[in-house]
């Protein structure tokens, strides 16, 4: 077995050297222009495709280069285990995977620890393990579809980036990652058998390779229906629609976007039955309008995997305020010195006071502070209750600052009496929010007798591309002048009028009639993002009646067609009701998992 390790490294130490030194470079380079370890978790999402992409060519190269008969027969007989063997390909891959990718990434995070004025905290080390831990996972996947009867099987590499992947505190993390690392080694581990076309013996082995398959090919059927639905819709417009850019200089964007936001009001106005609501839609060109809405999708939390929110500059003093999560506090460093500036706690500058949460635009969940910029010092201007967080960022318009909570709409006013510039406002009027809802979108206008409130509550995370079957709405308030509510109009069903100001989930409701089971069991890892402001919607039952028919007809569909496949071959009773079953239960990601995992032809033990 070592001799095995030792020619394996052999083969790629040289590409693993070369790849090191310009890994190193790489580094070096964005270094001088960017804060690498304080990137966002887009860049450094991207950074860690980079790396899996190199796990998964090594395995191509390595594992891969024993797939033809003749090669493989000579590495499958050798006086070792089949068990063996696969250690021996695998230890060299992490060896070369470690010189390549850990050991650049490591010498240079030192580095930047000991020699820079830097922030780099402990979830840095452990988020390189991490790192290393996925490259390993796209080496497994390559070297299972190497040695599987259909290289469609690197589809298991979609799973642990499904279930192991979030933005959540890395010690919580290491639990999935390291399942997702053992699960894809054994599955890796069993294919490495002297007969690669045989079907896989054990149904215990079976069950276990064919489920990361399946949660691959889960994913990727949504994703194809959903992108063939929305170039269906694309091409299915009577006119080209136009993509009006903030550099045009013959359009009014301003005018333009209030103009949409006046006359989405005056619909919802016109279902009212208040004896108000023709004054009001009389007066609406004349109204300054406000908006906020839920655009803060999270906060991070404390040893997050990943950078929320950017670090906060000090353009006046050209100061860079670095938050660490091991001091919970801010590091101040000089632009151009890189020299230390002190410490900013939540009083400010040199207050030793560490915040409770990890704050980003400044705020942390359920506190929102302002700065003084003369004196650097911090003060907490609202404060929330337990149990309750912002949903948006702050707004200052018509005299007031509007905040959006995960239950109520907030309006205060400045205290012009109080003796301090930066006490805490006082609260004008509140409006709370629809129960069970997700955050609504707000607009806002002010009376002479009141202010009108427009809400208009629908879920883009869930239902990206699938618009027409959800169920959007919108409600308007009347708040009078002493904060008192009335509900003036409700207006549902609306599918002429879409917002979304964060990105669709992976796994959304919309996903559900691919495979109710896969989708129920893709939304196991939500319990590692505390961070979000809106809790992912797991719906077991959705409420959209198309889905059931369709959910049902797949599964036959996929019983079906599994009963043609296994159909004349020499399968055993109980694999064949295995399979059966799975595809009942499952639908069309069983079926395709079916079809690289059993050949037609071959008989079963």
């Amino acid at each position: 077995m070592n001799d095995l390790i030792r020619s394996e490294w052999r083969r790629f130490r040289r590409l693993a050297l070369i790849v090191a030194l310009c890994h190193g470079a790489a580094l070096l380079l964005m270094s001088r222009v960017v804060d690498v370890p304080q990137l966002g978790y887009e860049d450094q999402g991207a950074m860690l495709a980079v790396y899996m992409l190199l796990g998964l060519t090594l395995a191509l190269l390595q594992v891969g280069s024993y797939r033809q008969t003749s090669r493989w027969l000579w590495l499958i007989h050798r006086p070792l285990p089949p068990a063996r063997i696969f250690a021996a390909l695998a230890l060299s891959a992490l060896a070369t995977l470690g010189v390549a990718v850990g050991a650049p990434l490591l010498v240079f995070l030192a580095a930047t620890h000991v020699i820079t004025t830097q922030v780099v905290d402990t979830r840095h080390y452990v988020a390189l393990l991490i790192a290393l831990a996925f490259v390993m996972m796209a080496w497994l996947a390559g070297a299972h579809a190497s040695t599987s009867r259909s290289r469609a099987a690197v589809a298991v590499l979609l799973a642990p980036l499904m279930l192991a992947l979030h933005l959540a505190s890395i010690w919580w993390l290491l639990l999935p990652v390291l399942l997702c690392l053992a699960w894809l080694v054994f599955v890796a581990r069993h294919s490495f058998r002297a007969d690669r076309a045989a079907p896989i013996a054990r149904h215990g082995v079976l069950l276990l390779t064919a489920l990361p398959l399946q949660l691959g090919f889960f994913l990727l059927l949504f994703q194809l229906s959903k992108q063939g639905l929305a170039l269906a819709e694309l091409l299915g417009r009577s006119s080209p629609g136009r993509t009006v850019l903030a550099t045009d200089t013959d359009v009014d964007i301003g005018a333009l976007l209030r103009n949409l936001g006046q006359s989405f009001f005056r619909k919802g106005l016109d279902a009212s039955r208040d004896a108000r609501a023709t004054a009001w839609r009389e007066q609406l060109p004349l109204l300054p309008m406000a908006g906020i809405e839920p655009d803060l999708e999270r906060f991070p939390v404390r040893h997050q995997l990943g950078n929320v929110a950017a670090p906060r500059w000090d353009d006046k003093r050209n100061i860079k305020w670095t938050f660490s999560h091991d001091r919970m506090q801010f590091l101040g460093r000089d632009a151009l010195s890189g020299a230390t500036r002190g410490w900013w706690g939540t009083g400010g500058l040199g207050s030793p006071e560490r915040f409770a949460d990890v704050p980003a635009f400044g705020m942390t969940p359920s506190i929102l502070y302002a700065i003084d910029d003369d004196t650097q010092r911090q003060h907490a201007l609202v404060e929330l209750p337990q149990g309750e967080w912002f949903t948006g960022r702050p707004v200052r318009a018509l005299d007031r600052l509007l905040l959006l909570s995960n239950k109520r709409l907030l309006s205060y006013r400045l205290d012009r009496d109080a003796p301090a510039a930066f006490s805490p406002p006082k609260l004008d009027w509140q409006l709370p929010l629809a129960t069970k809802e997700p955050a609504p979108h707000v607009s806002i206008v002010e009376l002479l007798d009141g202010w009108l409130v427009s809400l208009f509550y629908s879920d883009s995370r869930e239902f990206d591309g699938f618009d027409s079957l959800t169920d959007p709405w919108q409600q308007v308030v009347f708040v009078d002048a002493d904060g008192r509510s009335t509900v003036v109009a409700e207006r549902r069903g609306i599918h002429d009028h879409h917002l979304s100001v964060t990105g669709s989930v992976m796994v959304p409701v919309a996903s559900w009639w691919v495979s109710p089971p896969l989708y129920a069991l893709a939304h196991v890892p939500d319990l590692l993002d505390t961070g979000l402001t809106q809790a992912p919607r797991f719906d077991p039952l959705p409420r959209v009646p198309l889905f059931y028919p369709l959910a049902l007809g797949l599964m036959l569909l996929s019983l079906a067609a599994g009963y043609c496949w296994l159909r004349g071959t020499r399968v055993s009773t109980s694999r064949r009701r295995l399979w059966l079953g799975s595809c009942a239960l499952l639908g069309v990601p069983a079926f395709l998992s079916l079809i690289c995992l059993e050949p037609r032809t071959t008989a079963c033990p």
